[in-house]
């Protein structure tokens, strides 16, 4: 157990000096901002590529590692939008930003920094099979499901509204192909492929970068947190959490168990116990609906993540 919270006590510590910083005044939203975009367009996507490009994946199937993770996140996303209908007075595109806010864990400001000191630099070769797929199907599988929900809604209005999935598909793929993590995953990919080694000055460079990528993305993620605060009814959000930090790791545990080697496994299951991510309330801002939700369950799963993931890598350690 001491092991386990030398591992999880660093990270939400830091994640609370980014909160107070930003509470106190100490520094401004504006540095938040800037943290945040350099984590998310410079040091993690230089620490995928470096880590792609230098992986030992060995002779593991990274299928396994998929269907395990997203066996996870299909019933939880389900029984999220569920819950968002039935108890969050939610229409229908609240309802799938339920199901987003219940299953799309954060995986980069979070999951990087977290498995990395958990399970070194094997388990973040893992982590990094996972991210290429991760946010491609999140985002394709919930814009579909929002467009679909936002016709739904007009029709329920009287309104006349069109729904292209040729569209849809089209333009997530626009925006995917310019996304930096997915940039620097491919390019990992491709250098890989070259054979071509990383050292030098420019490998060195590479490897300070991507050192960042940890404290930064903790310390940012605690400076955003000032800006959702947990309001309106307290049952959906909770519902959710528990979903996120509780139901969506035991099912990955129980199916990755069978099919998965246990430094995977516990990739897996770290992964699927991480909190929320922003990308649900940029979801819910996007589509104007369920942004309180959204923004609860953030909160609410960021605070509690310090006690379930000490838990679920106690399992593991």
């Amino acid at each position: 157990m001491t092991l386990v919270l030398s591992v999880v006590a660093p990270i939400f510590l830091l994640i609370a000096l980014g909160t107070l910083s930003a509470k106190s005044g100490y520094l401004p939203a504006s540095t938040g901002d800037a943290l945040s975009g350099f984590v998310f367009k410079v040091a993690v996507p230089v620490l995928m590529f470096r880590t792609v490009a230098t992986a030992h994946f060995g002779e593991a199937n990274p299928l396994f590692l998929w269907v395990a993770y997203f066996a996870g996140v299909a019933p939880v996303y389900a029984a999220g939008m569920w819950i968002g209908r039935r108890f969050g007075g939610t229409d229908r595109r609240g309802a799938v930003i339920a199901g987003v806010s219940a299953s799309f864990s954060n995986l980069i400001f979070v999951g990087v920094p977290m498995i990395e000191r958990a399970f070194g630099r094997e388990g973040l070769d893992a982590l990094a099979l996972l991210l290429a797929i991760h946010l491609p199907t999140m985002m394709l599988v919930s814009t579909l499901l929002l467009e679909r929900a936002a016709l739904g809604d007009a029709r329920d209005k009287g309104e006349s509204a069109s729904f292209s999935p040729r569209r849809v598909v089209g333009q997530v793929v626009r925006n995917l192909s310019r996304n930096a993590l997915v940039v620097g995953l491919a390019s990992g990919a491709l250098w890989r492929w070259t054979g071509l080694p990383l050292e030098g000055p420019h490998g060195e460079v590479l490897r300070l970068v991507a050192g960042t990528a940890g404290p930064t993305a903790l310390f940012a993620l605690g400076m955003s947190m000032v800006r959702f605060p947990i309001g309106g009814d307290r049952l959906a959000p909770l519902a959710l959490t528990a979903l996120a930090l509780l139901v969506q790791p035991l099912v990955v545990f129980v199916v990755g168990a069978a099919i998965l080697p246990p430094l995977w496994l516990s990739v897996a299951v770290a992964a699927a116990a991480c909190p929320v991510g922003v990308n649900a309330f940029l979801f819910a801002t996007h589509f104007r609906t369920g942004e309180r939700l959204a923004a609860s369950v953030i909160v609410l799963s960021t605070l509690l993540a310090a006690l379930t993931l000490t838990a679920w890598l106690a399992l593991f350690h």
